[in-house]
């Protein structure tokens, strides 16, 4: 994290995506750093379900990562996952 100068030393590491979903669209991978999402930092797993509202459904914005030594931002627009049953 000090690599890109950033303030906060924690995000959110992706362990897996859901086929289909809206993180495969965007392009997010499994060992993925979650640092940001619609311009707010994500220091926790907490944090980014707060940001993952129910009124950001459908609504494009930008998810900020981390990947081995890149930092990217990359479009997104989250949906809800449909039902298993």
């Amino acid at each position: 994290m000090r690599f890109h100068g950033l303030a906060a030393e924690a995000g959110v590491r992706v362990e897996s995506i859901e086929s289909g979903g809206a993180a495969q669209r965007a392009g997010i991978e499994p060992g993925d750093v979650i640092i940001g999402y619609d311009g707010e930092n994500v220091a926790g797993v907490d944090e980014l379900h707060r940001l993952l509202s129910a009124e950001r459904i459908g609504k494009a914005t930008h998810v900020t990562l981390l990947r081995r030594t890149q930092k990217l931002d990359l479009p997104i627009t989250a949906t809800e996952l449909p039902s298993r049953q």
